[in-house]
């Protein structure tokens, strides 16, 4: 019945794209063809092969020794704050975990960036992306990157496209980013839930890149889907990574990925206080209400012990849960969580997760599904950070990006959730 539902929520969700559609007389067969089967090739190969769970924990193992790392640079600086005894929580030291984990993550990004690993990766996907779905060059660039880079960084890698780009690759170009999540966060997710546990931090990240992975060519499905292309791309079947390189040495590289890793860090702390402390306040302003009389009843009548942002969201998100495939007795804490990610951002729900997972609060089935449904930028917030920092990079785009950016985050969420139906069809 799991199976069913989940297998379902894949087809409700196509389906809400193609209502959504600026032009449902053009349906892209091709490319939602090509994005479900590479979605369910990843899928099966990581949970059903041993050949593939295998591959994929040799990288997982990666990042494991990438957050020993960041231990070690922690420990070294703060000493008995940096949280390696096991007996201090991890919520104690959470902002020593998660600047140091960016900072190594961003430091080795940018060695990699440097002797061209990464493009050499991103072009290889691209490749395969532009094959598969029959997207243009520049959209399978940045398709590709962002599963890698974040959301504003990835479209540096096609910089000189975005003021030609059609309306549908724009629109897959800002889905792409609110899809997927960058290496540096990731690795903080794996932190945040594996907490200190070695066998488990390597399931988690196998399970986060599959996630990110499958993500990828979902955004590009339902972009193409909700904005189907109208117009002739310029860079039809082809597009070049060429990027100068700012650094001129391995040690140049590490420096300039520390500093530019310090100052994401700051502003993912920046916003985990922020909207932690605005969850506090929404919440304590709604318990007050909840127990007003007039209001009390219908609490009571909807299942609830206190009005609560949680309580809220987990009962307008709950039929999403249901599709992916999740236990009944945990769709509204499931609900919630996506609810969460999409209100605040995804930060905060995998923070929430974690706290469930220590306290056993949903099924070990619904725990996972919710790691593959939570894995994106898709957030309200993102979409400031999106028509920003892209913007920038095209002015003349700007008016574009503000139009289309409620859709392409809608899109985004949408296509984390696909992953996490089939993750759910598969479990």
């Amino acid at each position: 019945m799991a199976v069913a539902r989940s297998l379902l929520g894949v087809s409700a969700l196509v389906l809400i794209a193609w209502l959504l559609s600026s032009n449902r007389r053009k349906f892209p067969l091709r490319t939602v063809v090509g994005g479900l089967a590479l979605q369910w090739i990843l899928a099966l190969l990581v949970l059903r092969t041993e050949t593939g769970r295998a591959f994929f924990d040799a990288i997982a193992h990666v990042v494991t020794a990438v957050l020993a790392g960041a231990d070690a640079g922690a420990n070294f600086v703060f000493g008995p704050l940096a949280g390696n005894n096991p007996d201090v929580a991890w919520n104690a030291v959470a902002g020593i975990k998660i600047m140091t984990t960016i900072i190594i993550v961003a430091t080795l990004s940018a060695i990699g960036y440097h002797y061209g690993i990464l493009q050499r990766v991103v072009a290889g996907m691209a490749w395969l992306m532009t094959r598969t779905l029959g997207v243009s060059g520049a959209e399978a660039l940045a398709g590709a990157a962002n599963v890698f880079f974040g959301q504003t960084e990835a479209p540096l890698l096609v910089r000189p496209y975005i003021s030609r780009m059609t309306r549908s690759e724009l629109m897959a170009l800002m889905t792409g980013g609110f899809a997927t999540v960058a290496a540096g966060v990731m690795a903080v997710y794996v932190d945040m839930l594996g907490r200190g546990d070695a066998a488990k931090m390597v399931s988690i990240a196998r399970h986060l890149l599959t996630a990110s992975l499958m993500s990828a060519p979902a955004a590009f499905m339902l972009a193409k889907v909700m904005v189907p292309e109208t117009d002739t791309p310029q860079t039809v079947g082809h597009a070049r990574v060429d990027l100068p390189r700012d650094t001129r040495s391995f040690m140049d590289a590490a420096t300039a990925g520390a500093e530019q890793g310090m100052k994401l860090a700051i502003n993912v702390l920046a916003m985990l206080i922020a909207f932690v402390a605005l969850i506090k306040v929404l919440d304590i302003g709604l318990v007050a209400l909840g127990r007003l009389s007039p209001v009390a009843p219908a609490v009571s009548a909807l299942g609830m012990k206190e009005l609560n942002l949680d309580g809220i969201l987990g009962l307008i998100f709950s039929p999403v849960a249901y599709l992916a495939g999740v236990d009944p007795l945990d769709a509204r804490s499931f609900g919630g969580l996506l609810g969460k990610s999409m209100a605040t951002n995804e930060l905060i729900a995998y923070a929430s997760l974690g706290e469930m997972i220590r306290t056993q609060a949903m099924s070990e089935r619904s725990i996972l599904i919710a790691t593959y449904s939570l894995c994106g930028f898709a957030n309200i917030s993102s979409m400031g950070i999106q028509i920003g920092g892209i913007g920038g990079l095209a002015p003349d785009r700007r008016a574009d990006m503000v139009r289309l950016a409620p859709r392409a985050m809608l899109g985004g969420a949408m296509a984390c959730w696909m992953t996490g139906c089939i993750a759910g069809a598969l479990l």
